[in-house]
């Protein structure tokens, strides 16, 4: 078996049966998105693609609101942590020897559709293996093998007008962040982890994940901050490179988004966001 080293492919932001109000709303906030995707499982997204990893909008059509998975289903906001792995099958197998619990017997297949800028369609292909939704009860955790890359990571869609290049921080709040870190701890064995200021930071490859108190969180963003429904963990800021913090403001200034400047940093409070916080910060 191989070892597992941590490494972003992607984050979800759940937006339930709002998904064309959120596309709008995530251009305005300076992000190229691409258009609509189905999957077989029900759900339909929008992306915005970076240069390793990506965002996705989540959530459902009218139409095919009863053919979600209730255990996909969250309050809108940063919902899902997604891993990359090369081989789905072997990964399942490798966390369920080491006394990671895993949904379902096997890793889970779908596709969706793309649809390319020369008009054409293709099948973008998935293998996802996730963590037990008990783990993470307002959200969650899994890996996903891209069978299809080359369906997702486009050239023409990684221009954004708000400068973005890549996510380099995940920021997660919970009541006990050397307890809640354990998770990922058990699950990449080798990772580095160390103290911050208000909790425990993970490293991935040259991007973070910090498990940080509410009172870190609060003392960070105040009231930028969504609302907690309950005192479980829940992911609630993601941080952005930019090749220029001027194009960032400027994308914003345009959609008349709400921000603040903090120390050489922008913030977007998750009221323009469906729910999470971001911070831009430049090259």
């Amino acid at each position: 078996m191989t070892t597992l080293t941590p490494q972003i492919d992607h984050v979800v932001i759940t937006v339930s049966d709002q998904l064309n109000k959120a596309n709008f709303q995530y251009q305005k906030l300076g992000f190229t998105i691409t258009p609509r995707g189905h999957h077989s499982l029900g759900t339909s997204n929008n992306l915005a693609i970076f240069s390793t990893t990506y965002l996705e909008l989540l959530g459902f059509e009218p139409q095919n609101a009863n053919k979600v998975d209730k255990s996909w289903r969250f309050a809108n906001g940063l919902t899902g942590l997604v891993f990359k792995t090369s081989n789905a099958d072997e990964l399942y197998q490798q966390l369920v020897n080491n006394g990671i619990k895993v949904e379902g017997e096997e890793p889970r297949s779908f596709y969706r559709p793309v649809e390319l800028n020369d008009g054409t369609l293709a099948d973008a292909c998935f293998k996802t293996v996730r963590l037990d939704p008990t783990y993470t009860p307002n959200g969650q955790i899994f890996f996903c093998d891209q069978l299809t890359p080359e369906l997702v990571w486009r050239k023409e869609w990684q221009n954004h007008p708000n400068g973005v290049i890549n996510i380099n921080q995940v920021i997660i709040e919970a009541q006990n962040p050397l307890s809640s870190i354990k998770l990922l701890e058990k699950t990449f064995p080798s990772a580095k982890i160390i103290d911050v200021d208000g909790g425990v930071r993970l490293k991935a490859d040259d991007k973070y994940i910090d498990y940080l108190t509410p009172s870190a969180t609060q003392r960070l963003f105040g009231s930028s901050l969504s609302k907690a429904n309950n005192d479980q963990d829940r992911k609630v800021a993601l941080c952005f490179t930019t090749k220029s913090l001027s194009q960032t403001q400027q994308a914003l200034e345009s959609g008349k988004i709400k921000f603040d400047l903090q120390n050489n940093t922008i913030v977007v409070p998750a009221s323009e966001t469906y729910g999470v916080v971001m911070i831009f910060s430049q090259l």
